[in-house]
């Protein structure tokens, strides 16, 4: 901390001192000083004139690099006799980013002292407390006194802010360095008066932007002395990040014993990245490693590296029988700033780890129910003033449940956007039917595996390895017919490209089981048998059709009644379909074998050699269908008070409602598809969405089967149609009125933050939220020849509501209907203690049980003060 303001007043009172001969002299010669010029002249205002203002040149101010400006509201006295300047009433004393203010400042050039105080009014209570500010840096002080010669000084009951606390002392001293030397001090991380809590100490060194050392303290709260003694505190006070110790948390598992957690070190990397290692060590002998990484180049990219690894020992530590369990994760998540490359994008969302890992080892861990890990690592890029762009892509799905593991690397595509090549260069009037033909075109290549994750560095691997690549091609317009008709002609060309094609048989294999006796039997199975066939192969698709599409409006008036108006819009639309027989031997994509009925009669099995290829498998037989279909909008028009206008209030009746079927004349036999219906409305302004979707088939089942046989329901049972599935789903959200507060607290970065990830944190500004998703699914299917309903009925609720402006309250949770039992349920309580949070979470119900509590300072200075207790459903005994 520095105050050189003091050498520009003892400038500024060797000037006074040596040059005014009364207190009525309005004009003084020129200073007697050999490090002034003999001609400069220094002008002073009368005490009796409020604001009294004394300015030094710089050749004046003994070698100051700033004028030195000073006033006081009420006089200014100079005592010649003892060389003394004294300053009352809201005095001021200022120097370039040094500013002094005290109702009362005195300057003593015999002893090289300036003492400033605050006077005591009528009732005895000081008014004009010393505030000094340098730059970014001030404090109070009832008193404060330099030696401008030696540049130390004492202060009287100092209060200061450091970093993101405050210091409190009862005796400071001051060096030349510009550390203070504290007695009796106390640190808090509360802004208040009186401060919910302070850390007491006898004696203090403040090194100023850097940190705060202390000999023994002691917590107190609520002026209760507390038993947490430590014998030194360091305080790192800087803006910047500090690289240093984490103090870790402690508990105890009836599975791994006693344990420290988040033991490790910080360093910081400035506002481009920082790293933290820390280690969880528990007494049975288990321990884990955790690595991680954050970083960011502003307007450029950002993201964060995870790397965690767990030795787990799986029994008591006290037992001689256990087995090591090794376990790890690793996360990276990147995003690339859109101004950063207008044209080209890279990002990475990455989730990788042990099967069980998240269920073995995190505490209150949300994603103990996740049984897939995604990880995608995507660059993407426009070439620009062209129609193409192309995306290079690594993809990995992982089934925790299952076991396998799905790799594509790497995936490749290309793409164009719509082409019109008979369009004009010039265009002069209406578009010509041929200008609206567009062709799109698109090219894909992959490599994809599925194996299990006890493989995935083997060999097996890349033994397992598919490779393909496709081309495909559409033509299609948009032609206006008799100006109320849409005209959709289409072509689509598709190629598809493998190294390998299925092949199937039936094969009797050996297979050995393990006997009672303890002897392995040996015993024939027979069964369909797969393998992989290397070489080229092609899939070639060719689809074409046409639409006919219109819309059609029908609208009735009411004269009375709230309602004023009803207006429907229907799109009807009829199209034809077409496809060759890809199922014939020319097209090469289907192959048969021999399955044993009897000893002398076989049936004939065919499959495709694209069975559960890269791009889908081959098409089926020849189809020329008609579809049909209509789309429909409800809307109404009410009468509203808060409408001025008279146009009154649009109201959805329906958003949505649909129904399509087609029909394809040259199958043999179910030709008539399944008819299929959804829509969908909203309802309180938009807040309460309602979804539906559903299928009836106008075909019989088989009595014995189940399967669809080629006679109709109204032919056997004299109905149109049968029902197949219906589903219904409600989801909606309300939510009070966000109050729109704004703060500067926190820093820029910590701004950012919060608005970048609310959900991370608790907003007070709304005062409650509700949000629901009902859900209801049947379907019709034939079990042991009996007509049977599939029903599927869950409620998923959540909410949080403010019970004062202090407490918030958080709800999660669902039922199953069918099944009558809660899902996992998530109970949350934060408390605002001001300086201090407090939180609760619990999971009642469920096989992932586990609470925990939370007392901590919300200062990140003091983030190791606080209070936890956690138990989870490793810890059960």
């Amino acid at each position: 901390m520095n105050i050189n303001f003091i050498h520009y007043l003892l400038a500024v009172a060797t000037l006074l001192i040596g040059n005014l001969v009364s207190a009525q002299m309005v004009k003084k010669p020129s200073l007697p000083s050999s490090n002034a010029p003999s001609t400069e002249e220094v002008t002073d205002s009368l005490p009796n004139n409020s604001g009294d203002t004394l300015r030094l040149p710089i050749a004046n101010a003994a070698g100051f690099d700033a004028p030195i400006s000073y006033n006081a509201k009420d006089s200014i006295v100079y005592d010649i006799t003892n060389e003394k300047i004294y300053l009352y009433g809201t005095a001021k004393v200022e120097q370039g980013k040094i500013l002094l203010t005290a109702n009362e400042i005195k300057i003593d050039n015999t002893n090289k002292l300036m003492t400033a105080q605050p006077t005591l009014d009528s009732l005895g209570k000081a008014r004009g407390t010393p505030h000094f500010t340098e730059g970014e840096h001030q404090f109070e002080a009832d008193q404060i006194t330099y030696n401008f010669e030696t540049k130390k000084g004492k202060i009287q009951q100092l209060v200061t802010k450091e970093g993101e606390g405050y210091l409190v002392g009862e005796k400071v001293k001051k060096n030349a360095e510009n550390d203070m030397f504290i007695k009796d001090a106390s640190y808090t991380t509360c802004d208040l008066d009186h401060p919910h809590f302070k850390i007491a100490v006898d004696k203090v060194k403040v090194v100023p932007d850097k940190l705060i050392v202390s000999g023994p303290a002691q917590l107190i709260i609520e002026d209760v002395p507390t038993p947490l003694v430590l014998p030194f505190g360091i305080f790192p006070v800087q803006k910047s990040q500090t690289s240093g110790l984490i103090f870790p948390s402690y508990g105890y598992s009836p599975q791994r014993g006693y344990n420290f957690q988040g033991l490790g070190y910080y360093f910081g990397g400035g506002e481009k990245f920082d790293i933290s290692f820390t280690t969880d060590i528990f007494t049975n002998g288990t321990w884990g490693l955790h690595n991680d990484i954050r970083y960011k180049k502003r307007y450029k990219y950002g993201g964060n590296i995870s790397l965690n690894y767990m030795n787990e020992r799986d029994n008591d530590y006290i037992s001689t029988k256990f087995q090591i369990l090794r376990r790890f994760a690793i996360r990276w998540n990147h995003s690339q700033d859109a101004k950063a490359r207008p044209y080209s994008k890279f990002s990475a969302d990455v989730n990788v780890g042990s099967t069980d890992y998240n269920r073995s080892y995190l505490v209150s861990n949300n994603n103990v129910l996740t049984n897939t890990l995604q990880s995608a690592v995507t660059y993407s890029k426009t070439i620009p003033y062209s129609l193409f762009s192309y995306t290079i892509q690594a993809r990995q799905n992982q089934n925790t449940n299952t076991r396998i593991i799905d790799l594509t690397l790497p995936n490749f595509n290309l793409s164009m956007s719509r082409w019109l090549p008979f369009k004009r260069k010039e265009q002069i009037g209406k578009l010509r039917w041929y200008e609206q033909i567009g062709m799109t075109y698109s090219l894909d290549a992959q490599a994809r595996a599925s194996i299990p994750d006890s493989l995935f560095f083997s060999q097996k691997l890349i033994d397992t390895l598919q490779y393909g690549m496709r081309h495909q091609a559409n033509l299609n317009a948009n032609v206006n017919l008799l100006k109320y008709f849409t005209f959709t002609p289409t072509l689509s060309f598709t190629d598809a490209i493998y190294t390998k094609t299925i092949r199937k048989t039936w094969d009797t294999l050996l297979v050995q089981t393990l006997a009672a006796s303890g002897e392995y039997v040996t015993d024939t199975v027979e069964k369909e048998v797969s393998y992989f066939e290397n070489g080229l192969a092609q899939n070639i698709r060719i689809n074409g059709g046409v639409s006919l599409g219109t819309k059609l409006f029908g609208r009735l008036n009411f004269r009375k009644g709230k309602v004023k108006t009803i207006r429907h819009e229907m799109t009807p639309n009829v199209g034809m379909n077409f496809s060759p027989d890809y199922t014939t031997n020319s097209w090469g994509y289907y192959r048969s074998y021999l399955k044993p009925k009897t000893n002398s009669t076989y049936d004939t099995i065919k499959y495709t050699i694209f069975d559960n290829s890269l791009y889908g498998t081959a098409g089926s037989g020849p189809q020329a269908a008609l579809t049909f279909g209509i789309s429909s909008n409800l809307q109404m028009k009410v009468s509203s008070k808060k409408d001025t206008t008279g146009s009154g209030q649009k109201v959805a009746i329906f958003d949505r409602l649909s129904l399509n079927s087609s029909y394809n004349f040259i199958a043999d036999s179910l030709k008539l598809a399944p008819f299929t219906y959804n829509g969908s409305t909203t309802l309180f302004n938009k807040k309460l969405q309602i979804n539906f979707n559903g299928s009836f088939d106008p075909y019989i089942l088989d009595s014995l089967t189940g399967r669809k046989r080629n006679t109709f329901e109204w032919t056997a049972n004299k109905r149109l149609v049968r029902f197949v599935d219906f589903s219904f789903s409600v989801p909606f959200s309300f939510s009070a009125q966000e109050l729109k507060q704004k703060t500067e607290r926190g820093s820029l970065q910590e701004r950012e933050e919060v608005l970048n990830n609310p959900n991370q944190f608790i907003n007070f500004n709304i005062p409650w939220s509700l949000n629901a998703d009902y859900t209801f699914t049947v379907r019709k299917v034939r079990i042991q020849a009996r007509d049977t309903l599939l029903i599927v009925q869950t409620l998923n609720f959540g909410g949080e509501i403010n019970l004062t402006p202090k407490w918030r309250l958080s709800l999660n949770s669902g039922y199953d209907f069918v099944n009558k039992q809660l899902s996992r349920t998530t109970i949350d309580i934060y408390r605002d203690l001001h300086c201090w949070e407090m939180s609760f979470n619990i999971v009642p119900t469920g096989q992932y049980r586990n609470y925990s509590f939370s007392l901590r300072v919300k200062s990140t200075v003091l983030q190791d003060l606080k209070l936890q207790r956690r138990r989870s459903w490793l810890d059960t005994p």
